[in-house]
């Protein structure tokens, strides 16, 4: 004989307990002194898409933690974005973070199209191209140090990845063997040192190199008298990032 009380046992509806949205900030500890707590539980159906979405998404949480990118209060700090901030400040965050990554891949592209089918120096600067390598590994490693979001130090690592590529484009890139440590060594070619562009080129390193010294050691002692630092390499790092972005405006208009 059928009833329904038969069937309800044979109901078994998969529980999900849900703490997606529980911050760390929000629990409470508890001791020897709290001796009673408000407890509020919310019982009500969830979309299945819903909930995988919110399984799939706490497991990448915590393979980013078990392979040390993502610090433990990261996640926190993602979901509170969501929580508290205005979505169409978030949105308008998206898009630009969107249009900024498309911009750099076509400039990158532009550069890489224009040093590839590039086949003279002449009117191009050797060792601007240099400068600019450093200027860029300089900034990758200070963003490096600074545990900024692995985005921004994609498009760093590219970035310098292409300038060094550029330098075997402007120059001849040998192996030295001869010592006991193989040695990078740069030449310049001929459609460059047969032309005027070098002439000016060292000229111009010459007593830009005087100020940019100078600059330097004034913001190092700086940076080292008024300012925080947790290493002697965060100092470096800062003091010559400092120095990258004051002149970034003069290489942009000498390169």
């Amino acid at each position: 004989m059928w009833s329904p009380l038969q069937e309800a046992t044979t109901l078994q509806a998969t529980v999900f307990f849900n703490e997606f949205w529980l911050l760390r900030d929000k629990l409470i500890q508890l001791n020897e002194t709290v001796s009673e707590l408000p407890l509020n539980l919310e019982v009500g159906p969830i979309s299945m898409i819903k909930w995988q979405l919110f399984l799939q998404i706490e497991q990448s949480f915590q393979i980013h933690r078990s392979y040390g990118s993502m610090l433990e209060g990261e996640a926190d700090e993602l979901k509170r974005v969501f929580l508290e901030g205005n979505p169409y400040l978030l949105v308008i965050t998206m898009v630009v973070s969107l249009l900024h990554s498309v911009f750099d891949f076509l400039a990158f592209k532009n550069d890489i199209q224009f040093w590839n089918k590039n086949k003279s120096m002449e009117g191009l600067s050797a060792k601007s191209v240099v400068v600019s390598f450093i200027s860029q590994l300089i900034v990758f490693l200070y963003l490096l140090d600074n545990d900024t979001s692995w985005m921004i130090l994609a498009s760093s690592g590219v970035g310098c990845c292409i300038e060094f590529w550029k330098i075997g484009k402007a120059m001849h890139i040998e192996i030295d063997r001869s010592g006991k440590i193989p040695m990078l060594r740069f030449r310049d070619h001929e459609s460059y040192v047969k032309n005027k562009t070098k002439e000016y080129d060292d000229i111009a390193m010459k007593y830009l190199s005087y100020v940019l010294f100078f600059l330097v050691a004034c913001s190092s002692i700086y940076s080292l008298m008024y300012e925080r630092h947790r290493s002697w390499y965060s100092w470096i790092l800062s003091s010559l990032t400092s120095c990258v972005y004051m002149f970034d405006i003069i290489f942009l208009i000498y390169l």
